[in-house]
């Protein structure tokens, strides 16, 4: 990217992150201000304040601070220190109010949160066309594949598909191949791929070459997607125990690949230069294989001239609606597969606020503005799931402690309330910190 794309990405996070957190906030403290409970600050940010204000003839100030990763509401009840002068009635408190209205107002920016969440998810699918990978290529005049006679508007052809669709256009887009893959960081599902080439030899290897369709903002996805992985035969699939567990029914169907990809073995890129063949068809109908030698470097394609061209598409509303839901299921579930991953051993997988922004930057800087909006939905819900976990320190704990505390009719001593919680946010606060460690170890190379 720029550093004017880097610039504006800085600037889109913050400004995400600290909708998100506003939003948030505001849910409490509008229940809050419901049900009449004295809210003396609402604050986005941590650390000294920048600017402090109150409205004329309100009672809560308004506060922006210097670090905006966080947020908070301070109520009368917790703990928190009125103003001098300032007397407030028992009733006014937070803990004086209803047990039922404290939950709502526990509960309010979790709610927030996932209705933001729906809302950015919506707009992704609903305001934006999908933006699809054509075979269809342009190509570079100065690049080895117009030198060998490929042109505009040539299809790149797939070795093997079973499954065509017409799309909107009346163009012809094949449909990838779908599998289910477990490689060292565990299991990817549904994986699709196209087969460019499944003759490669190299260093006396058969090779697969394959490449897997992403939505950017420009066309150059072949040479980022480009991927080549040891070829092993229908047999191998067929008799291999291992091998078995590793692919779907397509790999051992009639007029498959005569060699298939093995994940589990990927081509060691350095920078070579492979032989490879590569089919397009012309516009005159004619079909002729190139033998080309490409030059790989760091897994991308160096000066191989042929971008692939992408097309918006409309879908149908009710698609699109179908669309959003789908996608707000998917990302729902996506904070307890973060979870797990503390149990499994997948901590290094993990991203904090680092590693989100690092994300958020390559979104902005690469792929289609829906995908960036989806991506802060994504985090939206997250940050809602992630709230309701009744884990001390989290609104769920509060929400489980005062539904106890209703039930019972007893009161929960505050000391004891204070101390789990504390514990329960050290806890919080300690694996960020190793989080976030990781997320710069990651980005300087060295894990």
């Amino acid at each position: 990217m720029s550093w004017w794309e880097w610039i504006v990405s800085i600037i889109l996070f913050i400004v995400s992150l600290t909708v998100i957190v506003a939003i948030h906030e505001a849910g409490h403290l509008s229940m809050a201000k419901l049900f009449n409970v004295y809210c003396q600050e609402y604050s986005i940010g941590f650390g000294p304040a920048l600017l402090k204000k109150k409205r004329k003839g309100g009672e809560t100030y308004f506060v922006i601070r210097a670090i905006p990763l966080g947020g908070y509401v301070s109520m009368y009840g917790e703990e928190m220190q009125l103003e001098e002068g300032v007397n407030i009635p028992p009733e006014r408190s937070i803990e004086g109010i209803k047990k039922w209205k404290k939950i709502i107002v526990v509960s309010a920016g979790v709610i927030l949160n996932a209705l933001t969440a729906f809302v950015l998810i919506f707009i992704s699918n609903v305001a934006f066309p999908l933006v699809r990978t054509t075979s269809y290529v342009k190509v570079n005049p100065e690049s080895i594949a117009y030198q060998a006679g490929i042109r505009e508007d040539d299809k790149l052809q797939i070795t093997y598909s079973k499954d065509q669709e017409v799309i909107s256009d009346g163009k012809l887009s094949i449909k990838p191949f779908s599998t289910t893959f477990t490689n060292e960081k565990g299991s990817l599902e549904g994986v699709a791929f196209f087969v460019l080439d499944n003759t490669v030899t190299y260093n006396d290897y058969h090779y697969v070459m394959t490449y897997y369709p992403i939505t950017t903002k420009s066309n150059n996805v072949l040479s980022e997607c480009l991927t080549m992985y040891v070829g092993v035969t229908k047999e191998e699939v067929k008799n291999d125990a291992d091998l078995n567990g590793l692919y779907s029914t397509w790999m051992v169907e009639e007029n498959a690949p005569e060699y298939y990809p093995d994940f589990k073995h990927k081509f060691n890129y350095k920078e070579e230069q492979i032989p490879v063949n590569l089919r397009f068809k012309h516009q005159d109908g004619e079909i002729t294989t190139y033998p080309l030698t490409l030059t790989i470097k760091d897994g991308k394609l160096e000066n191989f001239g042929v971008e692939l061209k992408l097309e918006n598409v409309w879908l149908p509303f009710s698609q699109r609606m179908q669309n959003t839901f789908a996608d707000y299921g998917e990302a729902s579930i996506a904070v307890f597969k973060g979870l797990g991953m503390l149990f499994t051993g997948g901590i290094r997988n993990m991203s904090g606020v680092v590693g989100i922004f690092s994300y958020s930057a390559q979104l902005y800087g690469n792929y289609q503005f829906a995908t960036y909006l989806y991506f802060w939905g994504l985090i939206s819900v997250n940050l809602a799931i992630f709230n309701l976990l009744p884990f001390p320190g989290l609104d769920g704990w509060q929400i489980l402690v005062t539904s106890v505390e209703g039930i019972s009719k007893k009161k929960i001593p505050d000391k004891v309330k204070s101390i789990v919680s504390m514990i329960g946010l050290v806890l919080i606060f300690g694996l960020m910190l190793i989080i976030v460690v990781m997320d710069i170890l990651r980005l300087i190379g060295v894990i």
